[in-house]
């Protein structure tokens, strides 16, 4: 009978104590309007997001089986329009695009950027001497009237329309020891095409350079961690960060380059679109499928 007692007395402190916690520690500290009844902006430092980032690192050994791929996003598709956007008024408390949130923090020299002259989806090492500065960068700086352009954000506000695809590299891997399955984007670039830039074209216009940049996508997650991507224009809560948007693969990409024994682009070999589809969907199943079949065998 005292057991029982007892008992119910633990029972029922704990689940005060349960109670009082779940009141002391609110979902968020922040409140959804400012004092001049404005929407919040809530600003996270890159030291406090890095410190909530789980970064998985397997052993070498660990890992039996490898893939990799490059892709293409093309913010045409609808999937990725969320990352396109918005592509003018930006500034910096204001939401920012994918694009807005690289060029700021390269500029600010928070990240480092890094070239080859190799172009399109080859990914250039990351040494020293592949570094490059915001200034090196032709697309960024090599437009007529830069001057009239002076602060970082009237020059992502006037580019940003330009960028309509990024090219990913990603690893999947299977990892032994804990039989499991991963991907892992490696590196991001944004790919400035001029043809897309609304103030190429007219006689007088600017003129501007294509150009792609590479970044270490880990060094660029403690900032996409920052922003929130407005997925819908019916809701526009900020639910998901950039992060979050690539880690969960929200987004759509196709393969244009398979690193595999002969290391080749695919239009390399053929640019037969109907080859092209054909060899796309035949890495996607052997990735697909070599997950599926380590389960059923």
């Amino acid at each position: 009978m005292k057991r029982n007692r007892l008992f119910l007395v633990l029972l029922v402190s704990s689940f005060c104590l349960l109670v009082n916690a779940q009141k002391e520690i609110p979902d968020s500290t922040e409140v959804l309007f400012d004092d001049n009844g404005s929407f919040t902006r809530v600003i996270n430092t890159p030291e406090e997001v890095e410190a909530k980032l789980i970064r998985i690192n397997p052993l070498i050994d660990e890992v039996v089986w490898r893939k990799v791929v490059t892709r293409v996003i093309d913010l045409r598709e609808q999937a990725n329009r969320p990352l396109y956007y918005p592509k003018t008024d930006m500034d910096e408390i204001s939401q920012k695009n994918l694009f807005a949130i690289m060029m700021y923090n390269f500029y600010a020299g928070n990240l480092v950027g890094y070239d080859d002259g190799g172009g399109g989806p080859n990914v250039p090492k990351f040494i020293e001497e592949n570094v490059k500065k915001f200034e090196d960068i032709d697309f960024l700086n090599g437009y007529d009237n830069y001057e009239d352009y002076p602060s970082i954000y009237e020059k992502i506000n006037y580019l940003s329309e330009g960028v309509i695809k990024y090219y990913i590299q990603e690893v999947w891997y299977f990892n032994k020891t804990t039989s499991t399955f991963h991907n892992k984007i490696i590196a991001i670039a944004p790919f400035f095409d001029h043809r897309y830039h609304v103030h190429n074209g007219g006689d007088g216009a600017p003129k501007t350079k294509d150009g792609i940049i590479w970044f270490p996508y880990d060094k660029l997650r403690p900032f996409l961690q920052e922003e929130f991507v407005k997925m819908t224009g019916r809701n526009i809560t900020p639910l998901v960060n950039f992060d979050d948007f690539f880690t969960s693969r929200q987004f759509y990409g196709y393969i244009v380059k398979d690193h595999d024994l002969q290391n080749r682009e695919l239009k390399d070999v053929s640019e037969d679109p109907v080859y092209l589809k054909q060899e796309q969907d035949r890495i996607e199943n052997e990735i697909l499928n070599f997950e599926q079949d380590l389960w059923q065998y």
